[in-house]
């Protein structure tokens, strides 16, 4: 039943001839499938089956790329994650281009982080010094020039997690399991 008034409402709303960009949103205007500009907040008059609006979040938002291990120059293993600021530009470019430019913007952080810390001298992985802010902020314009063409700014990029040398071992839950249940058996 709930399945039925929520296609109800679904197909009400494409219907109608409205839609509504919020405060925090651009909206690209589409007519017959095809972008024609950006529009600001607000109602919008549509015509079912010949053009659409299609919104984009432009407030700023954080994403975070998994933890990863990565090995240096020297052979040691670096486990970091890293959090990133994103700002969207321009509307057009990071909803058209990319089409899930969330998605791709992680992917991208991912790589570039890694790259760069890589071939990174490992003392300037000190906080001490100050030494590694340099570093971050050197990746975060890396990064920054590489979404640009996207319509994507990184106002801010974070390590998170950040263990050197550090060696990482996995526990397989089946055996713990699997021990558990001979003990009480």
């Amino acid at each position: 039943m709930f399945e039925l008034v929520r296609l109800i409402i679904d197909t009400a709303g494409q219907l109608l001839p409205f839609r509504v960009c919020w405060a925090w949103q651009k909206g690209l205007y589409y007519f017959c499938g095809r972008y024609q500009f950006t529009c600001g907040p607000g109602l919008k008059l549509v015509f079912p089956g010949l053009c659409d609006v299609k919104t984009v979040s432009v407030v700023p938002e954080i994403y975070t790329t998994p933890l990863q291990t990565i090995t240096l120059r020297d052979g040691r293993s670096l486990t970091y994650s890293a959090s990133l600021t994103v700002i969207v530009v321009d509307a057009n470019l990071a909803y058209n281009t990319l089409g899930h430019f969330q998605e791709t913007v992680v992917e991208l952080a991912a790589r570039l982080v890694s790259v760069g810390l890589a071939d990174a001298d490992v003392e300037r992985f000190d906080p001490a010094r100050g030494k590694r802010d340099r570093l971050v902020e050197e990746l975060r314009g890396e990064l920054d020039r590489a979404v640009k063409v996207y319509g994507l700014s990184v106002t801010a990029l974070g390590l998170n997690n950040f263990a050197l040398g550090v060696r990482t071992i996995r526990l397989l839950l089946d055996h713990a399991v699997l021990g558990q249940k001979d003990h009480l058996a």
